[in-house]
């Protein structure tokens, strides 16, 4: 072999941008193309691979909706999403809306209020107003994004940490816009020329405004009660939530279609755990009477009767179909006969406002630990490469978002995929990647990590390999066509990171790979907590057979170096 050179720790990390903003993917013949038409790019991989949030439905069709990742895309489809575009904006996209009466009209949340009219084709920032910038910083780990303006400006003294979230048309006059940043309510009635704006003391969760019932009140939630607003003379009242309740969080509603009923949902657990994403037992209230009284689910299956309290991370109602309403936990505890516990996670449905609850998607029953294969995939799934990858692991589903007229249609995402149903739950399919014959995948569009690079072999130029972010090591066998995901060999507590890679120019089939469990380095973040060290864990690993497997060789490492980059000496003899 040659000799190698380990650069471990804080090693510099190059990264490779595939994809151009507005980037589109087409579906043809079954096969996924991507063609950005003024630069002529392909996107290439395999799709998803990290988590998405916030699936938001269009008024006018199911197959219409938007969604973002944990970076900074967004990403739109106007197909049910067998292919998408993607949006960029500085520190991502907080919130999504369409206009109830025109489709092609967007709204986008970030740290600004963004705007489209032709579909999502191009956007206007119309929300801190243009002579009100005084400049945009970055700033820290992630070049965060900050927009600072002059001291009149409503936007200026908003708090230190600005996202427009919560953004609601109203559905009767779709002039009206409404939208929260952090404990401030903003309206107005003009498609956004002006603002006001209204303080209130805890920060806002959820806006709501109806046709009917409340078609001259909007409805805005915070943790511990709700403010009545009146739509002429924008005086409110405040309701509170009774004390079990509080803090409330993931509030959702709509109207019934039957019979037309107002009916609000809403989950409580402790915020301290929650926030860490840890095991927080969860109860969830329902009010049938425009939040004036609220009354706690006691449904056996959403309690888990015998067993102990899930964990409910979200929780969304059809808007028009509101009887049809879905609850994601990500800890869901059953006591086995021989005293064990099995640990399961997924999403419960009620079509009945509330009053019976049932699973419509069921994983795990295993040890309920990351990266241990020891469950199962729910069963109703019909998935792309990732039920192969990490399908037995625990999973944690993050968020879901329901088609304001269909209740049997919604999305419902995880750490790695984004998944649809149009028949109610019964069955899920992906969203993120298509099948192909061989058994490779091709990404739809809706592409969700961090492409650390692009590697070609020298002895085949049809052979192409990319190192990830989430989801390790991948390679092609057509010239970035299509896509498998390889990490047959890699200890599991390696396989979240392949940082770099490298063939060996005059030993044909021969790798040589970095990995690590532990992602973005070298990023501060992920040392400032002096305990990584001790489930820091990674090295190096080779393969002689192209990819297709490997072997660690950490002899005077050690399992436990997470390393980021690898460089051949080749003036090295060969098997020096």
């Amino acid at each position: 072999m040659n000799t190698l050179f380990r650069l471990l720790g804080f090693s510099a990390i190059s990264m490779l941008m595939i994809c151009c903003q507005n980037t589109t993917s087409r579906i043809i013949d079954d096969e996924v193309t991507s063609v950005d038409q003024e630069n002529h790019w392909t996107r290439i991989g395999p799709g998803g691979g990290g988590s998405t949030f916030i699936p938001t439905f269009s008024y006018s069709s199911p197959d219409r909706f938007m969604i973002r990742c944990d970076m900074t895309g967004a990403y739109l489809t106007n197909d049910g999403g067998r292919s998408f575009d993607m949006v960029n904006f500085p520190s991502g996209s907080h919130s999504f809306a369409y206009d109830p009466m025109d489709p092609n009209t967007l709204l986008i949340g970030s740290k600004a209020l963004n705007k489209s009219l032709d579909g999502g084709k191009t956007w206007e920032r119309i929300f801190p107003e243009k002579q009100d910038v005084i400049k945009e910083l970055f700033k820290g780990d992630h070049a965060d994004y900050s927009i600072l303006t002059s001291e009149g400006s409503l936007y200026h003294d908003a708090g230190n940490y600005k996202s427009i979230r919560n953004i609601k048309v109203d559905p009767i006059d779709t002039k009206s816009i409404y939208f929260s940043i952090n404990n401030y309510f903003f309206y107005s009635g003009d498609y956004g020329v002006t603002w006001c704006r209204i303080s209130f003391e805890q920060n806002i969760d959820f806006i709501y405004t109806d046709a009917t019932d409340l078609m001259d009140k909007v409805y805005v939630f915070t943790d511990n009660g709700l403010y009545k607003v009146d739509k002429t003379t924008w005086e409110y009242s405040f309701m509170a939530f009774p004390e079990p309740m509080q803090p409330g969080f993931s509030f959702t509603g709509g109207t019934t279609k039957e019979d037309g009923q107002t009916v609000f949902y809403g989950l409580n657990n402790d915020e301290s755990l929650r926030t860490h994403g840890g095991i927080a037992p969860s109860t969830l209230w329902l009010s049938q009477d425009l939040g004036k009284t609220w009354e706690q689910v006691n449904d056996e299956v959403i309690l888990n009767s015998g067993n102990a309290t899930p964990t409910y991370s979200k929780i969304s109602a059809a808007e028009n179909d509101a009887a049809k309403v879905y609850a994601v936990t990500s800890s869901y505890q059953e006591k086995r006969e021989d005293g064990t516990i099995a640990h399961w996670y997924g999403t419960l449905k009620s079509d009945n406002a509330g009053k019976s609850w049932h699973w419509v998607w069921k994983g795990g029953g295993g040890s309920g630990k990351y990266a241990v294969k020891d469950g199962e995939d729910a069963a109703n799934l019909t998935d792309a490469w990732v039920r192969d990858a990490f399908g037995g692991e625990y999973i944690r589903l993050i968020d879901v978002g329901v088609a304001p007229n269909y209740g049997d249609v919604a999305i419902v995402t995880d750490w790695y995929r984004t998944m649809k149903t149009i028949d109610g739950g019964k069955t899920w399919e992906e969203i993120y990647s298509v099948k192909q014959p061989d058994g490779s995948y091709i990404s739809r569009g809706l592409d969700v990590t961090t492409a650390y690079g692009v590697h070609f072999d020298p002895f085949d130029n049809e052979h192409v390999a990319i190192s990830y972010t989430d989801i390790g090591y991948h390679h092609s066998y057509n010239r970035g066509k299509s896509w498998y995901r390889s990490t047959s060999g890699i200890p599991s507590d390696w396989h979240n990171t392949c940082y770099w890679m490298v063939f060996d120019p005059e030993v044909k089939d021969k790798i040589w790979s970095v990995w690590s469990g532990l992602h973005d380095f070298p990023r501060g973040k992920m040392t400032r907590n002096p305990q990584w060290t001790e489930y820091g864990k990674g090295g190096v690993a080779v393969s002689e057979d192209g990819g297709k497997s490997w072997t660690p060789t950490v002899k005077g490492m050690g399992f436990d170096t997470p390393s980021t980059s690898i460089v051949l000496d080749e003036n090295s003899p060969v098997g020096n």
